[in-house]
Parts: structure tokens; C-alpha cells; sequence
């Protein structure tokens, strides 16, 4: 007799099956969603530890992302950043060539991700890699500790699944690391942030430095042989194989290839005693990354040997030539050139100046909305003084605080300040200090885009900046500029010091004073108002003048003779041809303007209530014109000038 199995207790085992397996989906989905968000949690947070700015962390960054192209670009470790001279390269070649080379350490990966992200059609790419780019697959301690501060163009120039699974190959105890360091850092002085790129733009323009002399072997340098130094011991060279990194990356660079960009893969410079002597990889290793390379469709610029050069020229690591190697490695690397079709007519870009300019808008770019408190009256801040740190930001073209004041660093910079409210118009921001000429210099100040002074600016010369009509209470953005100023040099260069800053003006103090307010006690009725209209002659001065000088006409400063010391806008309605007030009065823009002046009925200082109305002040270029006057549009009749400009 066959026994079958309970329909209850069947039903039963499916009913539980099917809730274990809910069950399981359930906790499965759980997991998974977990597993997600903690991901998802990993990565903002190692995008939010990495610093961001409108301003490249280095040098070679903003080679790379900001010179136009097309350029020849030199990209590997420190070994052609000394090896390559690329201001000659330029020059022997007609074009514009820049050395991105930084260190041999950094991520092949990362290095070709920033090609792709910002190298253009028409470029030409040289890759002297060292020999640890074609094994080496982890990424270095250093290199992962830097991408959050110096690296951190590296992270933040990913497309954002590069970026997430970068993010995702740190350690997260070098995340918890940085997290402490971030908890533990001050805030850094965001003021001027291109200071180091810019002394980088004097002294490396196109990227490349070595030394004239040996600093001596590094650390650890000589301790070891050559071949021990650039691959690791014997035993180590000996099972040195293509990292599996490196056929990935090939393919990259020929879709980059495909875009119009050439690129040509060289030797890396070695120099010294020893080097290349273990046929382990001069022979073995070397033949299987050439066959590699060759096979993806790309070639060596000349030869392992040709890169090969004595002890005598190495400087502190076999990496590492100085300018005596460097010449004779860059003629080489022209002529490999040029063996390629290349070389034509033309001119290099002036790296140097466009720097000048570029960092300028770059820090500008970078500045964010600012609150800070208002500048003290009447006090005079001397810019040493870290107790008036927070009344003054130097947002753009500074260098660092020094004893005594801050230089400029060219002939434009930016800082903001912040007005105190209720201040009386008349008041005046002055600053004062020297010049690195050493005789005065005109300086333009603009503010919200107006330009509200000019003046001679020097030693016993401070500039004055009225604050008549200025927004109060928020912040100001005052632009300085250099007009008449050339290309500003250093002190290296002037041969005073070795200091290779170039230097303007160096503001010492600054001080938001107010101008004496007349009394009114004379003014018996109220005052009427006279409309009167200023004209030069048409004849005296060209057309062409009133049209290319800002400052053609008299400055004036008015006052009735004998009556009132002095008229201030209680007095006096600057109307139409006024350029903005400064501190002794103001310019007329062309040959005409006119003001509303408020005259009193009466007054203990004259009898018959007549008055004389004298207009005293300064013509441009102190030669005195013609000048016709207008009173509520009647003609007066030519004006008296006395012999000196009254």
C-alpha cells in the first residue's frame, strides 16, 4: 500500500518556502539597499573632503587647463619636468609647448583621464613615463593622501563614475585620516590663492626647472645602485611584468588619438652610474613594453640609451638632470621632433603674460560673497595689524602679508572693505605707503565698475578715495590699476635680492577719515538756487582730446569769496559732466558741465549781500583754456584767469 503526503502538511511546507524566500528577497533588497547608501555615503564623503577652487592647486595644472592650444605637452613624472626645457622647444618649433610633468608616483589612469579631459585637437602629447608606470597597479600612499589637497584637480577632473570609483578604491583609513585632519585644519588664507602659481608663472613659465649644480643624492639615492633605485632589488627585477593597467590605458589614448590629437611615448631621462645595466629589463622588460605600446598602435621617440646620460650631470636622483643634461636632452627631443613633421613658422604664446592676466580672473572668479564688519573711522590700520585682519580682504593680486604692509603683486589687484553706515559723504578712504619704483605712480580706482579716482600714489603721495554715493553696510569690491605702468619686475631681476616677486605698490596703512564740514550758521533765509553752466571755449582744446583724456578739464572747487570757508553738498549739486568726487574736488568729464548752487540771502559777512564767485582749481596738464559761464542760461561774459589758474 503506497502512502501519500498530507495535502495539509504539503501546503504547509510551499506556505513556509514561499515566506522564507519573501523573507530572503526582503533582506536581500535590505542588504543591497544598505550596502548602496553606505556606498553612496562613502564617496560624498571623500567628494566633500576634496577641496574645490576656481584656481588650479598647481602650476601644471593651469598649463594644462588654461593655455590655449595648439600645444606640445610633455606628461610624466619629475624626470622631464627637469629633462625638458620647453620655452626651447617652442622656440625650435614655432609652437606653444608646455611640461605638465609632475610625479612618477601619481596614477597612470588619473594622468590620461586629465588628457581626455583637457587636452584639444591639434595637440601633441610626449610621454617620457618611468619605467614603475608599466608594473605598478596600486596607488601610491603619497599620491592618495595628496588627491585631497595638492591632487585635488586630479579627483575633481573625473567624469563622476571615475570619480565614484576613485572614491571607492581609497582606504577608508585614509579617509578617516583626512577626516581628522579636516576637523583638526584652520581656515586657510583664501586671500590672493594664485600667490604660489603666480611666482610658479615668473620663474617655471612654461613648467620646466632644473638646477645649474648638484643639490647631492637624495635620500636614500646613495645607499643603492641605479637599477635598485628606479626597479627595486635584483630579485625584484627579475619577475617585473606589464601591468595589467597598461592595456586599458593604451586603448584610452588611441580613442584620444582618434580625436586629432597626436601622441608619441618617449624613454625616460636616467642619469648616472649604474643605471640600465641589468638586462633582467633593459632587455627582457623593456622589449615587452615596446612590443606592447607598438602593438596599440603607437612609437618610441628614440631610444632607452639616447636617454641615458653620466654621473656627472645627475642631480639628487637618477630621475634628475641638471641644466647642462636638460640642454643636451632637449635638443635631442627637438630633433626627434622634427624627425615626426614637426616644426613650422610661428610663435610660441607669451605663457608669462597670459599668466599675469589669467590668475588675476581666476582669484577674482574665485572670490565668494563676504560679510565682514565696517572699517573703524578715523582710525588709521596698519595692514601688519592681524587685529584688522577681518575689516580688509585682499581678494586678488596680492602676495602674502609682510612687515610693514602687502604688496601688489602686478600693475591690478582687488580687496574689499566695508563702509560703516551713516557716514557723512564727504569722507574720504586714504591710502598710504610706497612704490616699488620708488618715484609716485597713477593709479585708477574702480568700484562696482565706475571709476570714482585717480591719482598719483607714493610716498608722501597716499590715494584718496571718496565714498560719496558708495553703497554702505555691504561690502565693496575696489579695484586699483596701474594705467601707466610697465611690466613690473623683480628684485632678482632688478639683481637687488634673490626675492623673484614682481612688485607695484606696497600699501603700509588705511585710514577712513572725514572732511571738515562748513558751518551754517549764516544762512539767515532760505536759500535760491542758481543753475550755473560751466563751457571751455570749443576752440581751445582739440576734439580728439575730449575724447582720449579722461581728465580734460578743470578740476573745481567752489566757494563764494568771503562769505562761507568752504561749500560741501549742502551747498553745491554736482548735475550732468561730473566725473566722481575726490578728495580736493572734482574733474569735469568734457568741455561742459553744470551744477546747482544755493546762494543765502543774507549774511553778517556782507552788507550789500553781494557776492563774488570765485572757482578755484586745476587744469589738466596745467595749462589754463578759455572758460565761459552760464547763469540760469545767461552768459556772463568770458571769465577772469588769474596767472595762477584762479
Amino acid at each position: 500500500m503506497t502512502n501519500f503526503p498530507d495535502k495539509d502538511a504539503l501546503a504547509q511546507n510551499i506556505s513556509t518556502s514561499a515566506n522564507t524566500a519573501k523573507h530572503l528577497s526582503k533582506f536581500l533588497a535590505c542588504l543591497i539597499g544598505t550596502t548602496a547608501v553606505c556606498l553612496s555615503a562613502y564617496t560624498l564623503t571623500v567628494d566633500s573632503l576634496v577641496q574645490n577652487s576656481e584656481v588650479p592647486a598647481t602650476y601644471k595644472w593651469f598649463l594644462l587647463k588654461e593655455v590655449p592650444g595648439p600645444r606640445i605637452i610633455f606628461e610624466s613624472g619629475s624626470n622631464s619636468h627637469h629633462a625638458i626645457d620647453t620655452d626651447a622647444v617652442g622656440a625650435a618649433l614655432g609652437m606653444t609647448a608646455i611640461n605638465i610633468a609632475d610625479n612618477g608616483g601619481y596614477a597612470l589612469e588619473d594622468k590620461i583621464t586629465r588628457l581626455e579631459t583637457y587636452a584639444r585637437p591639434g595637440d601633441i602629447i610626449v610621454l617620457p613615463l618611468e619605467w614603475t608606470f608599466y608594473h605598478r597597479e596600486k596607488l601610491t600612499d603619497n599620491y592618495v593622501e595628496t588627491l585631497f589637497t595638492d591632487n585635488r584637480d586630479y579627483y575633481t577632473s573625473m567624469p563622476i563614475t571615475k570619480r565614484v570609483k576613485r572614491a571607492l578604491s581609497l582606504p577608508p583609513e585614509k579617509v578617516i585620516t583626512e577626516l581628522t585632519k579636516q576637523n583638526k585644519r584652520s581656515i586657510q588664507n583664501i586671500e590672493s590663492p594664485a600667490n604660489n602659481l603666480f611666482v610658479s608663472a615668473l620663474t617655471q613659465t612654461t613648467g620646466h626647472q632644473s638646477r645649474k649644480e648638484s643639490s647631492g643624492p637624495g635620500l636614500g639615492v646613495a645607499e643603492q645602485s641605479c637599477d635598485d633605485y628606479i626597479l627595486g632589488t635584483y630579485a625584484q627585477r627579475r619577475n617585473l611584468k606589464i601591468g595589467g593597467n597598461l592595456k586599458p590605458a593604451l586603448r584610452r589614448l588611441e580613442k584620444l588619438k582618434n580625436r586629432g590629437i597626436d601622441i608619441h611615448f618617449a624613454w625616460p631621462v636616467l642619469v648616472g652610474d649604474g643605471c640600465m645595466s641589468d638586462a633582467a629589463y633593459v632587455r627582457g622588460f623593456r622589449r615587452d613594453i615596446e612590443k606592447t605600446v607598438n602593438d596599440a598602435g603607437f612609437e618610441f621617440l628614440g631610444t632607452p640609451g639616447q636617454s641615458l646620460y653620466g654621473q656627472d650631470l645627475q642631480d639628487d636622483t637618477p630621475y634628475h638632470v641638471i641644466a647642462q643634461g636638460t640642454e643636451l636632452h632637449t635638443q635631442k627631443m627637438i630633433g626627434h621632433l622634427k624627425s615626426q613633421g614637426y616644426g613650422e613658422l610661428g610663435q610660441p604664446l607669451d605663457i608669462k603674460t597670459f599668466a599675469r592676466h589669467r590668475l588675476l580672473e581666476l582669484e577674482l572668479a574665485q572670490a565668494a560673497p563676504l560679510k565682514q564688519p565696517a572699517l573703524p573711522f578715523g582710525n588709521v590700520i596698519a595692514l601688519d595689524d592681524n587685529n584688522f585682519g577681518p575689516h580688509i580682504d585682499f581678494t586678488a593680486g596680492w602676495w602674502d602679508f609682510e612687515a610693514y604692509g602687502r604688496w601688489m603683486r602686478d600693475n591690478r589687484a582687488m580687496f574689499r572693505i566695508t563702509l560703516p553706515t551713516n557716514l557723512d559723504q564727504n569722507s574720504i578712504l586714504e591710502i598710504k605707503g610706497i612704490t616699488k619704483s620708488g618715484h609716485p605712480e597713477r593709479a585708477n580706482v574702480t568700484i562696482n565698475g565706475e571709476v570714482v579716482s585717480t591719482g598719483m600714489f607714493g610716498e608722501n603721495s597716499p590715494l584718496q578715495i571718496p565714498v560719496s554715493g558708495l553703497p554702505q553696510g555691504k561690502a565693496l569690491s575696489i579695484f586699483i590699476s596701474l594705467p601707466e605702468a610697465g611690466i613690473p619686475l623683480s628684485p632678482l631681476e632688478l639683481n637687488e635680492n634673490e626675492d623673484a616677486r614682481s612688485m607695484t605698490l606696497h600699501f603700509q596703512t588705511l585710514q577712513l577719515i572725514g572732511q571738515e564740514i562748513a558751518a551754517t550758521e549764516d544762512v539767515v533765509e532760505a536759500p535760491f538756487k542758481k543753475s550755473i553752466v560751466g563751457q571751455q571755449a570749443s576752440q581751445t582744446f582739440a576734439t580728439s582730446q575730449f575724447e582720449t583724456v579722461t581728465s580734460s578739464s578743470p578740476l573745481i572747487n567752489c566757494a563764494p569769496v568771503d562769505t562761507l570757508p568752504t561749500l560741501n553738498s549742502t551747498f553745491i549739486k554736482y548735475s550732468q559732466g561730473w566725473w566722481a568726487q575726490e578728495a580736493t574736488g572734482r574733474w569735469m568729464k568734457g568741455s561742459q558741465a553744470d551744477l546747482i548752487l544755493n546762494l543765502p540771502h543774507a549774511s553778517k559777512h556782507s552788507e550789500n549781500n553781494t557776492f563774488n564767485l570765485r572757482l578755484e582749481g586745476d587744469f589738466f596738464l596745467n595749462e589754463p583754456k578759455a572758460v565761459n559761464l552760464l547763469i540760469d542760461g545767461q552768459e556772463t561774459g568770458p571769465v577772469t584767469i588769474a596767472e595762477d589758474g584762479i
